[in-house]
Order: structure tokens, then sequence, then C-alpha cells
């Protein structure tokens, strides 16, 4: 029987999973079946938040989950429809983290680790918890991410692949497409590869094109890349790696500038581009 782990924390490029030992998944089973306070708030995977935004167990080991959500102190049994559970402390987190150790770098376990003791003790994660009821409050611009939110396509296609309207299935990379990629993760670099896919640098987006539509990107340096799309309506959306498609930024606030928006830890803004789907080749 096989027990996977993914940690969520990229949006551009493909999220690390491993697979359990035997002891592990001994071990995982013991956590799950202690007592836990059962709560009705909703893990912060409902909001698409960019960088480190937990794990995903996926399994065929019995008493284990098909599959379950974790971050941020809320376990998320996805295909059960009931209430969720508190992670204490986050010690299911820390424990997935731990098994990660030779499938992770050492700055993805250091990051990871950081994120998990900052959310464990109220840091940006928790706040989103409540951003449902934030969010009903909210007009809902005309943008349709339906397409992009089911199963068959939501894992498979990224940033890049939402921000051309392209769905390939493939996790497109940048410059992918037109044979030399990224080499690695810097503006210069990721606009260079967009750039031989057919992107075309703008200065603005503040008039309507003729054909295509704008993008914006932004780098977590030396970490990720993400990408933005404007809308019809003068809204931007996005969609963070295999997560749902949104249209709202990390404060769960439209988004109306990819420059200035809430997106840590992608804190560098490499540009707009002019998108031509129908010109544009990635892969």
């Amino acid at each position: 029987m096989t027990t996977i782990v993914t940690a969520l924390m990229y949006s551009g490029k493909q999220d690390p999973s491993w697979e359990l030992t035997s002891e592990q998944a001994k071990q995982l089973k013991e956590i799950l079946s202690e007592k836990r306070e059962v709560t009705m708030e909703m893990s912060a995977l409902s909001f698409g938040l960019l960088g480190y935004r937990g794990f995903i167990i996926e399994s065929y080991e019995p008493s284990i989950p098909s599959k379950a959500f974790c971050f941020d102190g809320i376990i998320d049994l996805i295909d059960q429809r009931h209430a969720n559970f508190i992670d204490k402390d986050s010690s299911l987190e820390s424990f997935l983290l731990q098994t990660g150790i030779k499938a992770l770098t050492e700055s993805e376990k250091s990051f990871i680790s950081t994120e998990i003791s900052k959310n464990s003790k109220g840091g940006p994660a928790s706040k989103n918890r409540d951003l449902k009821s934030t969010m009903d409050l909210l007009t809902v611009p005309p943008f349709d991410p339906g397409k992009w939110n089911i199963a068959s396509v939501q894992r498979f296609n990224n940033c890049y692949n939402y921000a051309n309207d392209i769905i390939t299935n493939t996790f497109a990379q940048p410059g992918k497409g037109s044979g030399q990629m990224y080499n690695d993760i810097s503006c210069a670099e990721v606009s260079s590869a967009a750039k031989r896919d057919g992107q075309i640098s703008v200065m603005s987006a503040s008039s309507t094109p003729l054909e295509g539509h704008f993008i914006a990107l932004v780098i977590a340096p030396d970490y990720d890349y993400h990408w933005y799309r404007l809308d019809s309506n003068g809204k931007w959306s996005h969609k963070p790696g295999q997560t749902p498609a949104k249209n709202t930024d990390n404060n769960g606030q439209l988004i109306t500038d990819p420059k200035t928006c809430s997106k840590y830890p992608y804190t560098e803004f490499c540009g707009l581009f002019h998108c031509k789907p129908d010109k544009v080749q990635i892969r």
C-alpha cells in the first residue's frame, strides 16, 4: 500500500512529493487516530494562498484517509463532507515535514519549518481562516474560473497556464514551449523565457488590447515565480500552483494591482506582458 505526501509551496514549479515508509505510515495512522477537537473552521487551502500552504496526504493504506490536507492547525479530510479537526500545535504538520527530510532541500525544509512555527502562533495563514465571511460580502467580478477548478484540470495546470488561458495539463514552464527554459528563478531569466514563448513586454496595462490580454510576473527570489492575469472587469486573477483559480490576494482583497497586492513571499515585481494566446507556445 502507498501513502504520498506533497508539500504545497510553489506556484510555478512542481511541488515536492515523497512516499512514506511503512514505519512512517504506521506513525501517521497513530497520529490520525488520536482524539481531536472538531472545528467548523475551514482550512486555508480553500483560499488558495501563495507561498507555503500545507501538506496533502494521498493514501491507499487502511485506516488512513484517502485524501487529507493539513495546514495551520486544521486537518481537512477532503473526501469526507463533515467538520474539520484541530491539529494542536501543528503536530501533524511538523511530523509530515520530518517524513520529507530526504525529499526536500535544506532551504525548503528551513522555509517550511519557519512557516509552521509562525502559523501555529497566529501568523498570516491563521488570519486567513476567517476570510470566507469577508469574501462573501465582496462583489464577485465576472471572471470564470470554473474550467480551471475541476479535478482533471486544477492539479495539472499552474499559474502560467492560467495567465495564458491555455490548458496543457503539463504544469507549463516559461521557455519550455519554445525550447529553452529559464536557468534560475530571477526576473531576468523567467521574463526572457516567457518572451521566447511569445510574451510581449509592455510598460502599462492601462488600455484594452485589440487582441489578447495583459499578464504580470512576480518573483520570490531564488524560490519560485508567479503569474497574474488582467480580466475584462479591470481586476486581476491568478491560480496558485495546483490550487483553485481565484481573484483575491493573500489578504482576501480583490486584486487591482499585482505590484502592490499582498503576495508574500513573491516580493519582486518583474513587469507586465501582452499575451496573445493564439500566438504563444507553452508546454
